[in-house]
């Protein structure tokens, strides 16, 4: 077992979280990271602290990141058995003779994975250089700074930004000018995109959420799982929580010339935060996919003259009610009745013991209720149902030739739903701007980053050609 092996092992018999680590010795969640997949070889008295934080010896912990160091000097080149020889006279063992072309000398064999071929640097962080929310400061116009995402974000304040809303460029297909990660390695690609997403959790408020869009791409006939594998690499690494896989539907794609796997018309949008306390306001998201006002309208329905009877009748006729309970059931009816009646809710359900001394084992709201009251009511939102994670919304025409753009409304319901007024939006591959344009036309303020300068140039644009938006 190596050096890196064995602080994987030791974090997972621990318990403890890799951006847990990375806090206690000093270091960013994507550099532990490396750590742990041999990307990157700690200082020697870090290995000390990595010792003393999971309790084990420190003597053993150094004698493998010294093994380690070695292997990775020695342990792939092709004079590594001579050099092995010599290791080992100069430790006192009893020499032995070089192999020669006419005589073969086995040498001990060790075990060497082959290691990873990429190192993305990650900036330091300079808390002294920390000063792009600090300059954009209460202005309702979006700041754009030209440069590499993962460069330009180490000048982003920790826990500043309320909501990021960004995609990536494609793997081996985004090629119309300067792109951000222009590798035709796949690999390559998805370290490039997991160490720009460490940087976006340091930046992100623990009331934020991150909306990562991002499409699938095939290599050799094979469909490679890009989006989850990157997810599941933001999860386990850097300790993304993940709420919801949207299917974006597309409903429409580009022309397909293959006649072995079907079109594809959609791609991805990841929801994640960082905490179980974020803003959240679905107000926006029920009145969007479900139409209310005009479903309404249309069908003419109104909520006038409800009366509750076949749940009146329930009540008094239940063998499973005590007496108290009918009465105090009764009474609420009565309060559910003109909430609707006075448009306050459009309907509801009502639900009541079935039986006597029933006790319901679920968990839910319903099942308390039932249990200590006997009996719950289930009020329908004003707005319509929770909308689902498949949404049915057509790509936006692009200015540039062969460049994909996100559509304002999608833009509009994750920016409503997930930043309060007056928040800050980050998109770290903003491009032409459509996240950061519509952040401005909803009041909030917003950052963009792109390596384009074209793509900015048109991004501001949009903005120039809009009124003063006021706060």
């Amino acid at each position: 077992m190596l050096f890196p092996e064995k602080l994987r092992q030791l974090r997972a018999e621990s318990g403890l979280k890799q951006k847990d680590i990375a806090k206690k010795i000093g270091v960013d969640i994507p550099m532990y990271s490396r750590f742990e997949h041999g990307e990157r070889r700690p200082k020697r008295e870090m290995v000390v602290k990595l010792a003393k934080i999971y309790n084990t010896d420190k003597d053993e912990l150094i004698a493998l990141w010294l093994a380690f160091a070695a292997i990775n000097e020695i342990g792939t080149d092709k004079l590594a058995d001579k050099a092995l020889i010599y290791l080992r006279e100069e430790l006192g063992e009893t020499p032995v003779s070089a192999p020669t072309e006419q005589v073969a000398v086995s040498a001990p064999v060790v075990e060497v994975k082959e290691q990873p071929k990429f190192n993305i640097e990650i900036p330091t962080i300079d808390p002294a250089k920390q000063n792009i929310v600090k300059q954009l400061g209460n202005s309702p116009f979006p700041q754009y700074y030209n440069g590499d995402a993962l460069k330009m974000l180490s000048r982003v304040e920790d826990d500043s930004i309320d909501c990021i809303v960004t995609s990536p460029p494609y793997w081996s297909l985004r090629r119309y000018g300067a792109e951000s990660i222009s590798t035709d390695n796949i690999e390559e690609f998805i370290e490039q995109i997991v160490a720009v997403m460490g940087q976006l959790y340091r930046v992100m408020k623990p009331s934020g959420s991150l909306w990562l869009n991002m499409t699938d791409t095939y290599q050799n006939k094979a469909l490679k799982g890009l989006p989850w594998r990157i997810a599941l690499r933001m999860m386990d690494e850097q300790g993304w929580i993940l709420r919801n896989d949207v299917v974006w539907d597309k409903q429409n794609s580009a022309f397909d010339s293959s006649a072995d796997h079907l079109r594809n018309t959609h791609e991805f949008i990841f929801h994640f935060v960082k905490s179980d306390d974020f803003y959240y306001d679905d107000e926006e998201l029920r009145l969007y996919f479900n139409n209310v006002a005009e479903k309404k309208a249309k069908e003419g329905k109104t909520s006038s003259g409800v009366t509750g009877m076949k749940y009146r009748r329930n009540v008094m006729g239940s063998t499973a009610l005590s007496e108290e309970e009918k009465k105090n059931a009764l009474a609420e009816l009565d309060k559910v009745v003109a909430m609707v009646n006075g448009g306050e809710i459009p309907d509801f359900r009502m639900f009541i013991r079935e039986f006597p001394n029933q006790v319901m084992d679920s968990k839910s709201e319903k099942a308390k209720s039932i249990n200590e009251k006997g009996y719950y009511f289930l009020l329908y939102n004003k707005n319509g149902t929770m909308p689902g994670d498949v949404w049915n919304i057509a790509p936006a025409n692009s200015p540039v030739e062969r460049y994909n753009v996100f559509p304002e409304s999608l833009c509009h319901l994750v920016i409503l739903s997930t930043c309060p007024d007056g928040g800050i939006v980050l998109d770290p591959y903003c491009g032409l701007g459509t996240a950061c344009k519509v952040a401005y036309d909803l009041h909030r303020r917003a950052i963009g980053i792109d390596v384009n300068e074209i793509y900015l140039a048109k991004a501001k644009e949009k903005i120039q050609q809009q009124p003063l938006s006021l706060f």
